[in-house]
């Protein structure tokens, strides 16, 4: 049988050592830190509604116009005027020199008009030319207006002499060129000889139009 008080001085030092690490861990339970829970978002607090200024008037919705009806038959549309096109200036190639009636102003020797007109149409491609080349610095209608003599000469008439009576042209190279398309012309000779003076306006202009 043991010794009791071997038994005793085995067993308290146990018991003791059994509370020292109880004792120690209650205060690590006690003292350990401890972590707060999350806390929940929190909305923020509604602004108070602040009462409305008199002094400010209240605002109004617009107005909605309602679109206007659709008609039940097409609109009829303005008609379009169209301008009246303006008319392109006089062209040159509509221009001819007219024939007109030769005056006979004196005579030694009888001569026809008609017998004047057909041999001045015969060289009218030469005063037409003549014409057209001043046209470009002279625009419109124009009139060279020349006396002129005709003389017989071996059974034939031909233009002797030639001066200027009125012009529209301030140009003596058209004037010129005129008076040199005449020594082409072949004349019939005065009948029982002599000379016939001949005044002939040349007219440069649209055909039908009246002459200058």
């Amino acid at each position: 049988m043991s010794n009791p008080s071997v038994i005793r001085w085995a067993v308290i030092p146990l018991v003791s050592l059994g509370i020292l690490v109880l004792a120690a861990t209650l205060s690590w339970w006690l003292l350990r830190p401890v972590e707060p829970p999350p806390r929940e978002a929190t909305p923020p607090p509604a602004e108070a509604e602040r009462p409305p200024d008199p002094s400010i008037p209240p605002l109004e919705a617009p107005a909605v116009v309602p679109p206007p009806p659709f008609p039940s038959h097409p609109t009829q549309l303005p008609a379009t005027v169209t301008p009246t096109p303006t008319p392109p200036p006089t062209a040159t190639g509509t221009m001819r020199v007219a024939e007109v009636d030769p005056v006979i102003e004196a005579t030694t020797g009888r001569i026809s008009p008609d017998d004047v007109r057909g041999a001045i149409r015969a060289v009218t491609p030469l005063v037409q030319q003549c014409f057209e080349d001043a046209a470009q610095r002279n625009r419109g209608p124009q009139t060279v207006r020349l006396r002129f003599t005709v003389e017989g000469k071996d059974a034939e008439g031909q233009m002797t002499g030639g001066e200027l009576m009125e012009s529209t042209i301030p140009d003596p190279m058209v004037q010129a060129c005129v008076l040199d398309s005449l020594l082409d012309a072949r004349f019939p000779a005065p009948a029982g000889g002599g000379k016939a003076t001949v005044v002939y306006p040349f007219e440069f202009r649209i055909p039908g139009e009246a002459g200058r």
